[in-house]
């Protein structure tokens, strides 16, 4: 039995698509949604940055903030979070963390060129401590 998804987005049409299927399935299983997007260590605030009382998020921590809260609802429970390092890399060390059973990615870059060059959800395929669903969104 699923009992935790893991979808990476980036903001893109693409990943909202793949985010919507993955809280589809979330909400047919009763999963925990967590919804992720990878960020370069240099977009990150230092830890626990506040403007008075308002915590500072970093630009991937707002956007994965933002799908999860437009999800909940479709989802049983949605989490999100940010996470450091290059997108595929950094889905397949938080599946592991997080103990996924089930990580949701969009096919975006996976045709023409893209796939000679290697897209996320190749990456992820090849990778992944769990399964993965490479929803069709383009």
């Amino acid at each position: 039995m699923t009992k935790t998804i893991l979808v990476g987005v980036d903001g893109s049409d693409s990943s909202r698509r793949a985010a919507e299927a993955a809280a589809s399935l979330a909400g047919s299983t009763g999963a925990t949604l967590h919804v992720m997007m990878a960020a370069d260590d240099r977009d990150r605030p230092a830890d626990a940055e506040y403007v008075g009382d308002v915590r500072l998020q970093s630009p991937a921590e707002a956007i994965a903030t933002q799908i999860a809260e437009s999800l909940v609802g479709t989802a049983p429970q949605v989490q999100a979070s940010p996470a450091h390092g290059k997108p595929a890399e950094a889905l397949v060390q938080v599946a592991k963390d997080i103990g996924a059973d089930l990580i949701v990615v969009g096919n975006r870059r996976v045709q023409g060129l893209g796939r000679v060059l290697g897209s996320v959800a190749t990456d992820v395929a090849h990778h992944a401590p769990c399964d993965v669903y490479i929803v069709k969104t383009v």
